[in-house]
């Protein structure tokens, strides 16, 4: 009898999280897109309530207080308010596409371009902080998720590594014959 040399093919062996981490970055982008989409629906009527804080803590001021002293002013957030929201629904938008094809699929420069995520969040996180001046209002919202979302974005990429930058390994011959 002859013997015949079969390539094996090493198998790559995703753990857990290696195979579905892109589900965090598809529901990140889910909740991203829905923040957005209430942005863009309520405008600057966010700071009456939910984002109180924010303006508070920026301006010294509540909403009702802006839009009596300076309805310019007002009508002016109401109008970054709606088109940051259009921009963090397309964000999610966007996130969510990469995260179902090419993240799922493992190709390397989505896990690249997942790191805009806590690039991103870190900035909004320094930026609010850096504008925060008054005492009292309360912690803004997005000082809160964003660093949540920040240490998830982080976790989620560092978990999926292997994924993305596996051992390399050679191909291993087994004889098969008699």
């Amino acid at each position: 009898m002859t013997s015949t040399t079969i390539p094996v093919v090493p198998q790559k062996s995703e753990t857990f999280f290696e195979r579905y981490s892109w589900i965090v970055f598809l529901a990140l982008g889910l909740i991203i897109a829905l923040f957005g989409l209430g942005d863009i629906l309520t405008g600057g009527a966010t700071f009456e309530s939910g984002e109180a804080p924010t303006l508070q803590g920026i301006s010294g001021m509540t909403w009702q207080q802006l839009s009596s002293t300076s309805p310019n002013a007002a009508s002016m957030i109401d109008y970054l308010v709606r088109a940051g929201g259009l921009h963090l629904f397309i964000l999610g938008l966007l996130s969510m596409s990469v995260a179902a094809t090419a993240f799922r699929r493992g190709e390397r420069w989505a896990w690249f371009a997942m790191w805009l995520w806590p690039l991103w969040l870190g900035m909004v996180v320094l930026l609010l902080l850096s504008v925060y001046k008054q005492a009292g209002p309360g912690v803004p919202p997005p000082l809160v998720s964003g660093s949540i979302f920040l240490v998830i974005t982080v976790s989620a990429l560092g978990l999926s590594f292997r994924k993305f930058f596996p051992k390399q390994q050679t191909a291993v011959g087994a004889t098969v014959g008699g």
